[in-house]
């Protein structure tokens, strides 16, 4: 039920509320079926707590954007659909422009830029690891791919895609920085 104390108003959706109402879209499921899904897909490229996916799925309930169906007995599941209005939202969501800058978290790189206190095997070691990392992270993506072209949709194709010429793009980088530190003199 929305909350009656909201006066009509509906809180500002965030990011995991746009998740659960897209995964949600695809059909029914539980908070556990929700993080399935987001560790398999969406979480090569969305990191997140996924306990939000808990706590996030009541919300849009009480916002009037998704049912609730709680199982009799047993463990009492709690089962969400996506109601007209959290299509609606999803929606609105997807219309708007996006032009936020894309954020860049890699630990790699920030030891990157601190090298200058560490030793030049410390570094070596780094540029290998990312290189393995990425390739590794690359081939992991390519063997996905191959698996889901023949289901999922053009659009979840091209997530997936994207990752692997990222993770390339980042792979050669890291090959290209060990060949640059091996040829340097000790």
């Amino acid at each position: 039920m929305p909350d009656p104390n909201s006066r009509g108003r509906r809180r500002k959706l965030n990011a995991t509320s746009y998740v659960v109402l897209g995964m949600l879209s695809h059909s029914p499921a539980t908070s556990y079926d929700l993080k399935q899904w987001v560790a398999n897909t969406i979480g090569n490229f969305w990191a997140f707590a996924h306990s939000q996916l808990y706590d996030e799925p009541a919300r849009l309930v009480a916002d009037g954007l998704v049912s609730e169906t709680v199982e009799e007995g047993g463990r009492r599941k709690r089962t969400y659909e996506i109601l007209p209005a959290g299509r609606d939202a999803l929606s609105e969501w997807l219309s708007g422009t996006t032009t936020e800058q894309t954020e860049v978290r890699d630990l790699g790189l920030l030891k990157l830029f601190f090298a200058n206190f560490g030793d030049r095997d410390d570094l070596l070691r780094l540029a290998r690891d990312r290189h393995e990392s990425h390739r590794s992270r690359a081939d992991s993506y390519t063997e996905q791919r191959a698996e889901l072209v023949d289901y999922a949709d053009r659009w979840q194709v091209k997530t997936i895609e994207l990752g692997i010429r990222y993770e390339r793009c980042v792979e050669q980088f890291w090959a290209d920085f060990v060949a640059e530190l091996e040829e340097e003199q000790p």
